[in-house]
């Protein structure tokens, strides 16, 4: 009788242990507002199978740059932040279409699913560890990229 209890206790902290452990995966899971317009710009965070802290803080303060100076148009779907893996199934092409061989913010314009402009900020990995100028470049670089379609 103490055996199987032994038996059902440990199976019970191992079983606690895993969950307790285990994250949900919520990369490449990204849910796009539905868009009324047609037309929208992108940023995406781009990013490889290995990621080291420096990475992730790229992202981070990407996504916080995004969030913090852009919260209206993101409510709108205008703007959209999008966080992938360029080395999944899928999304390779992103390596090709916009050059990139590592962790990269692409913002691009879109009409009707299809690609008008785009630009590689590739200031970001200089203004890493400077977080305050790292958000204002991020901020400064999509409001001229939005400004550059307006004057077309």
């Amino acid at each position: 009788m103490k055996f199987k209890l032994s038996i059902i206790i440990g199976m019970f902290l191992f079983l606690s242990a895993v969950l307790a452990g285990a994250e949900e995966i919520t990369e490449n899971k990204v849910t796009t507002p539905k868009v009324e317009s047609s037309e929208q710009t992108i940023v995406y965070y781009l990013h490889m199978n290995r990621r080291c802290m420096t990475c992730e803080k790229l992202e981070s303060y990407s996504q916080e740059a995004i969030e913090a100076g852009f919260e209206e148009q993101l409510k709108d779907s205008s703007i959209v932040y999008k966080v992938l893996n360029f080395e999944v199934e899928g999304n390779e092409h992103f390596a090709k279409d916009y050059k990139l061989f590592s962790q990269s913010v692409v913002i691009s314009h879109q009409i009707d699913g299809e690609e008008t402009k785009w630009k590689n900020l590739d200031k970001i990995w200089e203004l890493v560890h400077d977080k305050k100028e790292f958000i204002a470049y991020v901020q400064t670089e999509l409001k001229e990229f939005k400004k550059s379609l307006e004057s077309k």
